[in-house]
């Protein structure tokens, strides 16, 4: 339970930085941006539906 949270702090902490960046909300593979209900759904989400799925 901890090492799930620990990642979840993690992840939690990459997506402030692509905040920070600018990169928030942009596919981390293909580059299109991750549709807003996908991000409200999982806000640290790094990948499109798309990406994910493959």
């Amino acid at each position: 339970m901890i090492e799930a949270a620990e990642r979840h702090l993690a992840e939690i902490t990459a997506a402030r930085e692509r905040l920070a960046a600018g990169t928030y909300g942009t596919c981390e593979r293909c580059g299109q941006a991750i549709p807003p209900a996908r991000l409200v759904a999982r806000p640290t989400a790094r990948t499109c539906v798309a990406c994910a799925s493959r």
